[in-house]
């Protein structure tokens, strides 16, 4: 016996956005083909011919299907917009100042109103970077980022209290809470989980006043339709794979757990488990193919926290909106009052998430790209959704079958052994990079307060910090913390006055030698930025590691890291290394030439060490 739980579209709208989705997939992969636009219109062209022209080929219903896919691959490929560039979108300025304004008149603390400004606004921009860190390691940092999430708790909000509002003519709260639902779309910029959540909610709730329903697989494709034809650039992006497919997950993957996980109970406990587990498996594919990462504790931390934001959101939503419409001469008096329900929620998230991702986030990077961990994770989707599919639930041996994939999946994965070789090479921008040896962390070079470094995942746990350069220490020191790193060492060329001060933070100062001086017993690496004040001290560097170290298999490497404009005067060191006193030992890499493609595979430079 089958269910309704099909994937291709029931309607005929339906099949006609299907084919704005395929044709819109197309040109997402296929753009970078000489001529793709000229031949992709020219097989439209065709095959709406041949329908249109021939006798029918196909039976009357897949004949009628296949017109009205061929037409909308016609219309989206004169009409849609595929030239867009994916920006990142930001919030209204002025709402943005508004939401500060608001919060300055709060009783929180300046840390409590960014993250109050982020979970309204959705941007990960406005909460601190430390606390983002640990968020992303959580694996909760969509309830900082623009999901769906946040626009489902604001329409749901506002139909809860328009239904107790308009008892006899809910159809005036349904287009209320659109009308609203639109707005605060507007407000954010349209980022693509609120687009996809708008959609969702405009065609459940539209379908509800015209008495009719929507099939699950129309609402998906109709929604990823028009993101693909007027917002194209979002189309297929990280955003857009993670809220579908936590979206994916609910529609088709949850009633498959709900009937192997007591199927009897509908407690909201086990409701909250079977939502946050198909939510965080269906995620689990697009985090690990393009951020080779995935939070596993991230799993029990979603558990927790995401009802308490249910309830922390809908309140920050009220209680932002009287203090916007509090006259002046009483905010002294009752804004306080205002915000202490707000207040002690917004506490009681921070002290349980702090106290939640204290215990275990269970953070798992990949050096390497693990794509049987992808595969594994999209077979088991699949085999989940087909059981659902032709309810095969009901047969025992495929439901204790089923208990043990599913449970047994990210136990397996997040202890599966990795391959580790050392030493790592990589290259995170230019103007620094980092080589981790052993249990020692080399960082050269400058630290960009955009970019954020982590140590990598290693066999021995890395216990020393090197680095020479100041911009470094704010890193290092978060590096030190977080990692409970034993030993740092700072190679300080400028004598800087506050190395007593460092000191005591367990900071060892090292001003007799340079970084690199004996990364092993048969290696030495310096860098170079082109400083002229520093060529003299250099070739000392050079030609004094060079004569101790007169071991036959020692040999010495020079990164040459100089800004874009002296990229030829690089080149004139290798050409006239003799002239310059630097020996045959020495050999020298411009960044330009072998680090601009990632060294995490050591495959520009295999003999690099």
């Amino acid at each position: 016996m089958k269910v309704n739980a099909k994937l291709l579209p029931n309607s005929s709208f339906g099949w006609f956005c299907f084919g704005i989705c395929v044709t819109a997939s197309l040109f997402k992969f296929g753009t970078q083909i000489p001529g793709f636009y000229l031949l992709t219109f020219s097989l439209v062209t065709l095959s709406l011919s041949i329908i249109l022209v021939f006798p029918p080929l196909f039976p009357k219903t897949w004949e009628s299907r296949l017109l009205t896919f061929a037409i909308a691959s016609f219309v989206f490929v004169l009409f849609a917009d595929t030239g867009q560039i994916s920006l990142p979108r930001q919030p209204k300025p002025w709402f943005r100042l508004f939401l500060i304004d608001t919060c300055k008149q709060s009783p929180l603390s300046p840390l409590e109103q960014r993250i109050v400004i982020g979970l309204v606004t959705g941007s990960t921009k406005e909460i601190p970077k430390d606390f983002k860190e640990i968020a992303k390691e959580s694996g909760i940092l969509h309830l900082f980022a623009a999901s769906g999430l946040h626009l489902g708790i604001f329409i749901g909000s506002l139909q809860f209290f328009g239904n107790l509002i308009f008892t006899q003519k809910r159809w005036i709260s349904i287009l209320l809470s659109l009308a609203l639902g639109w707005y605060y779309l507007y407000l954010l910029n349209f980022p693509v989980s609120f687009v996809r959540a708008y959609c969702f909610a405009f065609f459940t709730l539209l379908s509800s006043i015209l008495y009719r329903k929507i099939a699950v697989s129309d609402l998906l494709i109709i929604s990823s339709a028009g993101i693909a034809f007027f917002l194209f650039s979002d189309f297929l992006s990280i955003g857009f794979l993670l809220s579908f497919g936590a979206v994916f997950g609910i529609f088709y993957l949850k009633p498959s757990l709900d009937q192997i996980l007591l199927p009897n109970s509908q407690s909201l406990f086990k409701e909250n488990f079977t939502l946050t587990f198909v939510c965080s498996l269906c995620s689990f594919p697009v985090l690990v193919y393009y951020f080779h990462s995935y939070s596993f504790g991230g799993i029990w931390i979603n558990y927790c926290l995401v009802p308490l934001a249910g309830i922390l959101l809908p309140c920050l939503y009220f209680t932002m909106f009287l203090q916007a419409f509090l006259p002046s001469g009483l905010e002294v008096l009752i804004s306080s009052w205002i915000w202490t329900p707000t207040s002690y929620l917004l506490s009681l998230f921070l002290k349980l998430f702090q106290s939640l991702s204290a215990q275990g986030r269970g953070y798992q990077i990949w050096q390497e790209f693990t794509e049987s961990f992808v595969i594994a994770s999209l077979l088991l989707i699949f085999f989940l959704w087909f059981v659902y599919r032709y309810n095969l639930c009901q047969k025992t041996m495929i439901k204790w079958a089923l208990s043990i994939l599913v449970f047994s999946f990210f136990p397996l994965v997040y202890f599966y052994p990795q391959s580790r070789s050392l030493p790592v090479p990589f290259q995170k921008g230019k103007g620094y990079f980092s080589l981790t040896i052993q249990n020692q962390f080399f960082l050269y070079g400058n630290c960009s307060p955009y970019k954020r470094l982590d140590l990598p995942t290693t066999k021995d746990k890395i216990n020393t910090i090197l680095f020479e350069s100041e911009s470094c220490l704010q890193t290092v020191l978060r590096l030190k913390k977080k990692h409970n790193v034993q030993n740092t060492i700072w190679y300080d060329k400028s004598s800087s006055p506050f190395q007593s001060v460092l000191e005591k933070e367990g900071i060892q100062i090292q001003t007799s030698s340079r970084l690199g001086d004996s990364i092993t017993s048969e290696r030495s690496i310096f860098r170079f930025d082109g400083n002229p004040k520093e060529i003299q001290s250099l070739l000392r560097t050079l030609h004094e590691t060079g004569r101790k170290n007169k071991k036959k298999n020692w040999k010495g490497i020079l990164v040459l890291d100089f800004p874009p404009w002296k990229k030829k005067e690089a080149k004139e060191w290798i050409t006239y290394q003799k002239l310059l006193g630097i020996s045959n030992a020495w050999e020298i890499f411009i960044v330009e030439d072998h680090f601009e493609i990632p060294l995490l595979h050591n495959l520009t430079n295999p003999n690099f060490l």
